[in-house]
């Protein structure tokens, strides 16, 4: 799960179909748990472009941290901070491009058994900026062979989504994350405790980093 970054540019709708598809209306989100202020909230939609259709799991995660939204961006952009607060990551990498709106990014994820491992490549574009106070930016899988080779045994996943940062307070971000995954064939039983258990780790240790950071900054 990975993932954020940003001057209103176009309708994202239109220019950026991984945000479009947030529009489908094939049932409301149920919240499936909660910790402190983390809320994780799924719903079952069709996987866009799928052919034939593909019933896909998307996840949504709402959470605050107490800083600004130019250091969540930061931290979701810094490879070297990545396991800290991605537990499952064994390998991460971030590809910049001469285009700053645009950037890639690798990652391969060691999961327990029974579970096989996985890895994705997408491509992050900056969606929305308004005036340092909110940022979004999409995210999708991309294929490119030559920066993610396909691994023998490793279950390359297909995702779609976006990342929300809103500075509600001068030191309080309200997060919203959405991501749609294309179904591997794990069974439910084995997935549901997995994916939602790595998903709230990952905000908490997320917002403990921000929190760190801001402490930091204040002692300086």
């Amino acid at each position: 799960m990975t993932h954020i970054h940003f001057i209103t540019l176009f309708s994202i709708g239109t220019f950026f179909p991984a945000i479009s598809a947030w529009a489908q209306k094939e049932g409301e989100f149920n919240l499936v748990k909660k910790e402190g202020t983390v809320r994780l909230y799924e719903r079952w939609l069709t996987y866009p472009a799928s052919n034939p259709p593909v019933k896909s799991r998307e996840v949504k995660g709402v959470f605050y941290y107490n800083n600004t939204v130019t250091e969540g961006l930061r931290l979701v952009r810094d490879d070297k901070r990545a396991q800290q607060w991605q537990s499952s990551i064994a390998e991460f990498k971030i590809y910049l491009s001469r285009d700053t709106l645009t950037w890639h990014e690798y990652s391969y994820h060691d999961i327990p058994w029974p579970m096989s491992d996985q890895d994705h490549f997408m491509e992050y574009k900056v969606a929305r900026f308004h005036a340092g106070k909110v940022v979004t930016i999409s995210f999708e899988s991309r294929v490119n062979h030559k920066l993610a080779p396909e691994r023998e045994g490793v279950n390359r996943i297909h995702l779609t989504g976006s990342w929300t940062m809103e500075q509600i307070s001068p030191t309080k971000v309200k997060v919203t994350y959405m991501v749609l995954s294309k179904p591997v064939g794990i069974p439910k039983i084995f997935a549901d405790p997995f994916i939602r258990g790595n998903f709230m780790t990952s905000f908490q240790d997320f917002i403990v980093l921000m929190e760190k950071t801001a402490l930091a900054e204040k002692t300086k």
